[in-house]
């Protein structure tokens, strides 16, 4: 199975970044070089690495992601505005709702402001407009966020 034909949260558990994907990359004879050398260069950064108050990440002594931190924005009425810094193309923002499950959140594309999948139970196609508005009316914001952590330039093209 390509990773391609995975969904991100499956993609998300076959990481060796993390122990479960670790342990399945070593079951599956799929662990790299590269793989080791980063998780040595994680744990040498774990030990000693200066202003990791500013990371995206942190990492445990063992050199495995412990968490990610995202760039991101509250806003009236218990909804955010997040970018990952470890997602996935195309440039998106995360807009989720505080009563309701992560999983749960609305996908919007930074360079159409199109949706990107499906709505989630709590958002109608009234809020969308809204959030799409938001998404354009700040798109130099998420799209520095994106950039940040990404390195991608966005621009919007609708």
């Amino acid at each position: 199975m390509k990773d391609d034909d995975l969904t991100p949260m499956e993609r998300a558990g076959r990481d060796p970044s993390y122990p479960g994907g670790w342990e399945l990359a070593e079951s599956e004879g799929r662990l790299e070089p590269d793989d080791v050398l980063g998780r040595l260069a994680r744990m040498a950064l774990s030990e000693f690495g200066e202003n990791q108050d500013e990371w995206p990440m942190t990492f445990d002594n063992d050199g495995f992601v412990s968490a990610l931190t995202a760039e991101g924005k509250a806003l009236d009425g218990g909804i955010s505005v997040h970018v990952w810094p470890n997602d996935h193309p195309p440039p998106h923002v995360h807009i989720l709702k505080k009563s309701e499950p992560d999983s749960e959140y609305v996908k919007i594309n930074l360079e159409t402001a199109d949706l990107e999948g499906d709505l989630p139970p709590w958002a109608d196609r009234r809020q969308l407009r809204k959030m799409q508005k938001l998404v354009r009316d700040y798109h130099h914001l998420f799209a520095g966020w994106w950039e940040k952590n990404h390195g991608d330039v966005v621009t919007l093209l609708a």
